[in-house]
């Protein structure tokens, strides 16, 4: 048999092994294992393996998600043309999205290795794409802009694996006429170590009473989190925000919980508010809630079936609104604080994204929810969603604007052009 050596990348929520990262991805790993003689190189082992002096061949293998700041720290040293391997669990196909939308920004080729797991084999073996070039228009086309004079609020600093997503603030406000305005993580953890439990207790009740269950957290996990929304709450008052995007997962160290309750009630109180620090999502969101009306659902495209057009979006904020249910949940990826495991009504959507340093980029195309699902390892909510037009998938492949997209229940394709 051939080698085949996978130059891993992994959070550090999962463990740097073979034997761990063989049972995370075993489908994959079936599969390769019975066509090539497989090597796992981990990132900490790099130092004592020059990847151009392997025998055989040699893939970058992302198997998880938050690994974008680690292959851009190795990029220097990573095989050229970069081809990424991504089965899509634990948030791996949106870090290789990411990472293909930096590497195309900087001028260099990216090939993504994804799909069926026929496909994948023969895309090794032969060295090609899984995928061939999308000649669609899918462009967003306004007149106006009907953001002008939104205040977007930035609390803290984009995440670090967020390396296709800058935004240039002058350029954005010289094209949409939207301000971008820059507050500390300290103000939200001075607020959130005043707010008493008491002060949310009624709104913690309402909130366990209207779900449909709860999974892992307990009412004080609750209470935390809903602290945090009314702290973000009061931000956006005193900021006058239309909008907001927060560094969640930088606040879980000092308040023990995580951002997706409070994004979420925030979505359905008028606030657009998105995750992770992403300027390019959360823009996205408010331009589509200021032409829909409607709340809108940001998330990690998590499997792609190309010659259907089936995409599997999850995430694990929601607003509640969007829903016809909500599960409690713990979130993903650090399986502590709350999240939304939202039941979404199956029927017509709008999957679109902004991006580009001044907002100049744009993505849009509709579809239908098929189903809600399930899945241990992916994000809380998930949702089923095939494009009307199967071609539409390959601009995920050739040209996406990096990792996270916006779902809006309907079809108002109509209203961007």
């Amino acid at each position: 048999m051939e080698k085949l050596n996978l130059l891993t990348f992994a959070s550090v929520f999962q463990k740097q092994e073979y034997v761990s990262i063989r049972k995370a991805h075993e489908e994959l790993f079936d599969a390769l294992e019975n066509n090539f003689e497989v090597s796992v190189i981990f990132e900490k082992d790099l130092d004592s393996h020059n990847p151009d002096s392997l025998e055989g061949k040699t893939l970058v293998f992302i198997a998880t998600g938050g690994t974008e700041g680690m292959v851009i720290k190795n990029y220097h040293r990573l095989p050229k043309p970069l081809t990424l391997l991504t089965d899509g669990k634990a948030n791996s196909l949106a870090a290789s999205l990411e990472l293909s939308c930096r590497a195309r920004q900087q001028g260099d080729t990216c090939t993504i290795i994804h799909g069926e797991m026929p496909a994948v084999i023969a895309a090794i073996e032969n060295g090609n794409s899984v995928t061939e070039p999308s000649s669609n228009d899918n462009a967003i086309n306004l007149k106006e802009s009907p953001v002008n004079g939104c205040r977007i609020g930035v609390l803290g600093e984009p995440s670090d694996w967020l390396v296709a997503s800058d935004v240039d603030y002058t350029l954005a406000r010289e094209r949409w006429g939207v301000e971008f305005v820059d507050i500390s993580l300290d103000i939200v953890n001075t607020y959130f170590h005043e707010m008493t439990d008491e002060a949310v207790a009624a709104a913690t009740d309402k909130f366990i009473n209207d779900a449909v269950s709860c999974v892992e957290p307990n009412r004080a996990e609750v209470v935390k989190a809903m602290r945090l929304y009314a702290v973000l709450q009061r931000i956006a008052e005193e900021e006058r925000l239309d909008a907001l995007t927060l560094q969640c997962f930088s606040l879980i160290p000092t308040t023990k919980t995580t951002g997706c309750l409070a994004l979420a009630l925030l979505n359905d109180n008028g606030i657009v508010a998105g995750c992770e620090g992403d300027l390019t999502s959360t823009f996205t969101m408010l331009l589509a809630n200021r032409v829909t009306g409607k709340g809108a659902f940001m998330a990690n495209p998590s499997r792609i079936n190309r010659e259907t057009g089936e995409i599997i979006f999850a995430h694990c904020t929601i607003g509640l609104c969007q829903t016809e249910g909500y599960i409690i949940r713990t979130h993903f990826e650090s399986n502590s604080g709350v999240a939304i495991q939202g039941i979404m009504p199956t029927g017509r959507v709008t999957v679109m994204k902004c991006g580009g340093k001044g907002l100049e980029r744009s993505f849009i195309a509709a579809g239908t929810i098929i189903e809600n699902q399930d899945d241990c390892q992916k994000c809380r909510t998930q949702i089923l969603v095939k494009l009307d037009n199967p071609a539409d998938a390959a601009y995920f492949f050739d040209s996406t604007i990096g990792n996270h997209h916006i779902i809006v229940i309907g079809d108002h394709t109509d209203k961007f052009k």
